[in-house]
């Protein structure tokens, strides 16, 4: 009986600080706790590979999307990275967007809206795991590839239902000055 009364307090008291610590029971509560999300935000997607989660919200509040990475450590989940993309009036916008490099789990995520009526599909990916997707105005879409990439380099190309190559992603073509605000979808053949 005095065992108990050690051990049950000495339990609640390693919970406690587990959850002062951002330790969570699932996957989707520690991605809801992470300090960088705001209380407003609406989950949009979420993937799993292995012990890692990816979950995609929405903020109208800070005007955002955010993507926001969990491991498993145990039984617990926690989470300690996250992703922001303000939202923007683009013809194709990017919502999320991750790569990640954990001990047992690698991967990249992006996730895609179009609001221009004559992108037909959006290809990402790096040989030979290169997806198609299709998608029309207002939709989004999204890719999850099970190896770590710099999403730049993923290569996410919009395309007409010709096959013409429309947008691209990534800094501007043809320059060797970079802005972070021009990481983005470009329009083909305009600087």
């Amino acid at each position: 009986m005095k065992i108990l009364k050690v051990i049950i307090p000495l339990l609640l008291v390693i919970l406690l600080l587990a959850f002062l610590s951002g330790y969570r029971f699932t996957a989707l509560s520690a991605a809801k706790s992470h300090a960088f999300l705001t209380k407003d935000a609406e989950l949009m997607d979420q993937y799993e590979i292995g012990s890692t989660g990816v979950f995609l919200f929405k903020s109208d509040v800070e005007q955002e999307f955010r993507t926001v990475l969990t491991q498993k450590s145990g039984v617990f989940f926690s989470s300690r990275a996250s992703m922001y993309i303000p939202y923007s009036t683009d013809e194709i916008q990017t919502v999320g967007g991750a790569s990640f490099n954990y001990e047992n789990d690698a991967g990249s995520f992006i996730s895609v809206v179009s609001n221009d009526e004559e992108v037909a599909y959006i290809e990402a990916g790096v040989e030979p795991n290169i997806e198609r997707k299709e998608i029309k105005k207002g939709e989004r879409i999204s890719f999850f590839f099970p190896f770590s990439e710099q999403i730049e380099f993923l290569y996410p190309t919009a395309y007409d239902e010709d096959g013409n190559e429309l947008y691209y992603y990534g800094y501007p073509r043809e320059t060797n000055v970079f802005h972070d605000e021009e990481f983005k979808w470009h329009k083909t053949g305009e600087q």
